[in-house]
């Protein structure tokens, strides 16, 4: 069954209005459908079985309803039939015995293949569920995945009440597995005494609870003081005891009221869920506030580093003044002749005497001169290393950072400020020449800087690790564990679609990267591109002429599409995909609780507030806008009502125009922030505080991805994460910027089964990576860098593997992969493989790109194709983000799910509505224009002023029946 018609699964009577999408998808008769029907004589009997057919196809499970059937599935049925159906018609008229509904019953089962659930497959469906309860904490969530079940395993849906109660005992089950989990970590005793220690008052007013909740309030010493306290009493509490075997996402699931819950609640919590929820709170604020500390220590290191770099940028100014200012001296000393040679002498040995060398000296270099200059920073480094150490690093008892931090420790508690004569040197030649000096206070300056560089060095790599932490887990922890690789490599990797062994794939890509070589030499004899200098020269394309008419039928079409205002587009929107009742995990009890919902997910979406809203909007509160806009936040369903909105744009004839559905563009838009906001970070192409959404833009216009993240960070692991983690469409390639790409980023992208293509900067500086051996054309050797290492790819190859296979099963984030096997990671078996491959992936890229100027201008327009829609977005989200709203990592994650929501309503209305105007005026609109008219405009959208929000005419598709029972699976 598609996504898009999913939505019924389970339900027990007709849907309110079903469109004819929908009644031709699901009562059209297959040749098999009507032999079963042909059976029977009498044509209402015909009718009949047709009827049960469809209805079983559409929900699963048996037609027993006393309502009427809608007229226009019994018309669509008489068109098959070939019979004139009556025009009302309930089942009750249809059937005066019970036994023939029933044998039409057994009939249409038997024509669809399907069985009423055995004693059996209840047991087998009870178990499934109870694995299931791991990894979906509500029971909406475990109910749809049972109708799921019952669907593949060709069973006849069960009834709703049956089946909740199935999903609630499986919940009940997992639930007491985590208590008594819990009570064996940390004790009765102390799981009794969390709602109290969470409820005291602290001196500023503030519960326990409230506390613990409250984003950093700066990066600064007072901050981390009291980041670090926060992590302190968490401990205390016994989080880092709390191993309770769930996955990052469950235990967000399972800790997500908490998040929410008022702190004078806590006391009347009862039963075991209580200790469930406290339990999965307090790990997973250990194990965030952990991650963030770390990342305060990381940026307060970076924040030295740079004012250590100010400091020996001026210095070398001075120096350069004092040296200028030393030559004049010596120019009028030597040209005054009544001073004898002697007294010029003395007088020249006291002006050099400030400029000869004293103490440490080391490499002339500007990173030398940086490292004297860190060296000075005491107290902020010292800061900065107790409380990494208060953090409890996991660290080889043999690396250079537990030696050096032992080293550290013994020297503070001699106090004496001065490293001792004879101490090694854990962090090699480039830190001796201050470590070595003969004043051992600065020695020990110097030896303090060089272990909080080498801490920042390990905490990137993964070689400094810590248990209680998302990202800064060891690595081993992270992937595939090795006995279980070792057993089921070949599994593994086939699921890779990559050769298990590397000679392999050596000789493929070398066959590869000869076929791109002939490309590349081709282009320049064609004078496609040229190599002057020793640099390629690649020239601009040009624009492809634009027809004259195209602007003119651009605004024809959307004077024709018409204007509307926002919540109209949303509410017409809403009654084809439901993506409200996804929202809600249910369907919306009253018009009311619909209009607050959609004001919810504008203020969400937009730069709007809830007081906004309710000052546009007639008859709503801003604290109900509030509250909805919370409840959204913390079921965690936008990215299900994206999917429900993305599939049915997919299913629109005029998206076919636009692209195949199997090229996308990632790229990043930041959005302006307050400064206080803690994940905010300059931007510096907008000169203001931000925070970053990273879409996934199909071909079709649609944004198919979308995840907050952070600016001035590497985006490749972000691009190849949004790429997996979808069910959408199997993407083939990706288009990335510069900010997208990194040669293991390239290696990974194409071991886990799409290729990263880039549009890189600074194109003049290339080189083609290729390994000794190949036939290289005698143009194209300047440009060629023989440097790559098949040796190197044949060491690391299973590891790499082990890497990819560990991403793309969901053991590990690409984003983690990426941060993990960057350049920090230099030196390690699996990053030298990865690096060596994604360079060689790199120039295979290149015979492509610089060959085929088609292939590079198709790639191009995906980028730009990509920021044109984040234009739309810009349109949409327009302000900044204030400092109340964004503060966690739920909060980023409505804000950039919401916009995309938004976004992809506003182009799937605009798709509509073209489709529309086309099949009306085919010769006016003819596809060859069409295919460059995107759906992304907005000029004739309405999105502030004053909002009215009618959902009357749609009244009935929005409010009937229940919820999807077994809709698109909720990718939380």
């Amino acid at each position: 069954m598609d996504a898009p018609f999913r939505q019924y699964l389970g339900w027990e009577r007709f849907p309110e209005n079903l469109a004819e999408p929908e009644v031709a998808h699901f009562f059209s008769l297959s040749e098999d459908d009507r032999r079963a029907v042909h059976r029977r004589r009498r044509p209402l009997n015909r009718l009949g079985v047709a009827l049960q057919i469809g209805f079983l196809r559409l929900t699963g499970a048996p037609l027993n309803s006393v309502e009427m059937i809608p007229p226009q599935v019994l018309a669509h049925l008489g068109a098959e039939l070939g019979i004139a159906p009556p025009r009302l018609a309930s089942i009750r008229a249809l059937y005066r015995r019970h036994r023939t509904l029933f044998e039409h019953q057994v009939a249409a089962k038997q024509a669809l293949g399907l069985r009423d659930l055995t004693e059996h497959g209840e047991r087998a469906l009870n178990g499934f569920l109870r694995r299931e309860a791991g990894d979906k904490f509500l029971v909406d969530e475990l109910e749809q995945a049972a109708r799921a079940w019952l669907r593949d395993h060709h069973y006849v849906q069960l009834p709703t009440r049956r089946l909740r109660s199935s999903a609630s005992g499986a919940r009940r089950h997992y639930d007491g597995g985590l208590l008594a989990g819990a009570v064996a970590a940390v004790g009765i005793e102390q799981t009794k005494a969390w709602p109290l220690e969470l409820s005291e008052t602290m001196p500023n007013g503030k519960t326990r609870l409230e506390w613990l909740r409250d984003s950093p309030a700066s990066r600064k010493t007072k901050g981390l003081a009291d980041h670090i306290a926060k992590i302190d009493f968490l401990k205390k509490l016994g989080a880092d005891k709390l191993h309770l075997g769930l996955a990052a996402g469950t235990l967000k699931a399972q800790a997500r009221s908490m998040l929410y819950r008022k702190p004078a609640t806590l006391k009347r919590m009862r039963g075991e869920r209580k200790t469930v929820e406290i339990a999965c709170f307090l790990r997973l604020q250990l194990l965030r506030l952990t991650d963030d500390g770390l990342g305060m220590i990381d940026y307060r290191i970076a924040d030295l580093w740079r004012q250590a770099r100010t400091r020996a940028e001026a210095a070398v100014e001075d120096e350069l003044r004092r040296h200028q200012a030393l030559v004049l001296q010596l120019a009028s000393l030597v040209d005054d002749e009544n001073i004898s040679a002697s007294v010029v002498r003395d007088q020249m040995r006291t002006m050099l005497a400030p400029f000869l060398p004293a103490g440490a000296h080391g490499p002339s270099t500007k990173v030398g001169r940086v490292r004297r200059e860190l060296a000075t920073a005491g107290r902020g480094a010292s800061e900065l290393l107790r409380a990494a150490s208060s953090i409890s690093l996991d660290l080889p008892s043999t690396h250079p950072l537990a030696q050096a931090l032992t080293t550290l420790d013994r020297v503070a508690a001699s106090e004496m400020g001065r490293l001792p004569e004879g101490t090694p040197n854990p962090f090699g030649r480039t830190w001796a020449f201050l470590i070595d000096q003969p004043d051992r206070e600065a020695a020990f300056g110097g030896y303090r800087a060089a272990t909080l560089m080498l801490l920042k060095r390990s905490l990137r790599n993964g070689q400094a690790s810590v248990d209680h932490s998302l990202e800064h887990r060891a690595p081993e922890d992270r992937l595939i564990p090795k006995a279980q690789w070792k057993k089921e490599r070949a599994r593994f990797v086939r699921n890779l679609a990559v050769s298990a062994t590397p000679e392999t794939t050596i000789r493929w890509i070398k066959d590869e990267l000869s076929t791109a070589l002939k490309a590349i030499d081709a282009a320049v004899s064609r004078g496609d591109i040229r190599i002057e200098n020793n640099r390629l020269v690649v020239p601009k394309l040009k624009a492809a002429p634009e027809d004259e008419r195209l602007k003119a039928i651009r605004r024809e079409l959307f004077a024709s599409v018409g204007k509307i205002q926002l919540p109209d587009l949303l509410i017409a929107i809403d009654a084809t995909t439901h993506f409200s009742w996804a929202l809600l995990g249910r369907t919306p009890r009253s018009e009311h609780e619909l209009i607050i919902l959609y004001a919810a997910l504008i203020a969400l979406g937009s730069d709007l507030t809830a007081a906004d809203m309710a000052r546009m909007t007639l008859n709503i509160e801003a604290d109900a806008v509030g509250e909805m806009m919370r409840r959204i936040e913390a079921n965690g369903r936008l990215p299900w009502a994206n999917r429900l909105v993305l599939d049915h744009f997919r299913t629109l004839p005029v998206t076919k125009l636009w692209g195949g559905g199997i090229q996308a563009s990632a790229d990043m838009m930041s959005l302006d922030a307050t400064r206080r906001l803690w994940t905010a970070r300059h931007d510096p192409r907008r000169r203001t505080p931000a925070v970053g959404t990273y879409t996934h833009v199909l071909d079709q216009w649609v944004i198919l991805h979308d995840q907050a993240v952070v600016l001035n960070r590497r985006q490749a692991g972000a691009a190849i994460e949004g790429a997996l983690r979808h069910e959408a469409v199997d993407l083939h390639r990706v288009a990335v910027d510069t900010h997208g790409h990194t040669h293991f980023g390239m290696a990974l992208a194409n071991l886990v089964g799409f290729d990263l293509a880039p549009r890189l900067a600074g194109m003049n500086k290339r080189k083609l990576y290729l390994p000794r051996g190949l036939d290289v054309p005698a143009s194209l050797r300047p440009i060629v860098s023989e440097t790559v290492s098949t040796s190197a790819i044949t060491r690391g190859w299973d590891p790499l593997l082990r890497i990819a296979a560990s991403t793309k099963s969901g053991w590990c984030s690409a984003t983690y992969v990426l941060d993990r096997f960057g350049s920090a990671a230099r030196g390690d078996e699996a990053f030298q493989a990865g690096d060596a491959f994604g360079r060689l992936l790199l120039t295979r890229f290149l015979g492509a790109y610089l060959g085929d100027p088609a292939f590079r201008g198709m790639n191009d327009a995906l980028l730009s194709q990509g920021e044109s829609v984040h234009t739309l977005q810009r349109a949409i989200y327009s302000g900044p983000i204030g400092a109340r709203h964004g503060r966690t990592p739920e909060q980023m994650a409505a804000i950039s799910s919401g916009l995309t929501l938004l976004t992809n309503v506003i182009m799937t209305w605009n798709a509509v509505r073209i489709g529309e105007v086309r099949a009306r005026r085919p010769n006016t609109f003819p596809d060859h224009h069409i295919m460059h008219i995107a759906p992304n405009a907005h000029e004739h959208i309405n999105t502030k002023g004053v909002i009215t929000i009618d959902v009357s005419p749609h009244r009935d598709r929005l409010l009937g029946g229940k919820p999807p029972a077994a809709g698109i699976r909720s990718v939380i």
